[in-house]
């Protein structure tokens, strides 16, 4: 399973790859922390999960969102936030985020997510 890494921090970003490299079966694929930039690459990977924060170095992470979900196939979209209003959380559920998580304390959610979507492929693969 491939994951992409949109984060305006370099500490976090790292800290984000370290997490996910402990997780058998996934591979970060990319990072970046402005909008139209990861956008291009993530075009280009074409990852299957998309890990976005809101505040970026240039750009939206709610425009992002947008624009991930317009892609086909659309990735899966996991919003990690140190902003984790019902409002943020609202309105990037409405734009087509599948996730919102608070940095603060869901890490481990995110990191089970990706767990389940590795083992969901791996189903999929001995079924196919």
């Amino acid at each position: 399973m491939n994951a992409f890494i949109v984060e305006d921090s370099v500490t976090m970003r790292s800290r984000l790859t370290a997490a996910f490299e402990e997780v058998p079966g996934v591979r970060v694929v990319g990072e970046g922390d402005r909008k139209d930039a990861a956008l291009f690459a993530i075009e280009r990977v074409r990852p299957d999960l998309v890990v976005v924060d809101l505040r970026l170095a240039e750009g939206s992470g709610l425009t992002l969102i947008e624009d991930l979900k317009r892609l086909d196939p659309a990735p899966i979209v996991a919003v990690l936030t140190n902003y984790p209003y019902v409002q943020y959380r609202d309105r990037c559920l409405e734009l087509g985020a599948d996730y919102f998580f608070d940095k603060a304390a869901g890490l481990d959610a995110l990191l089970g997510i990706a767990r389940r979507m590795v083992r969901d492929a791996k189903r999929q693969g001995a079924c196919a």
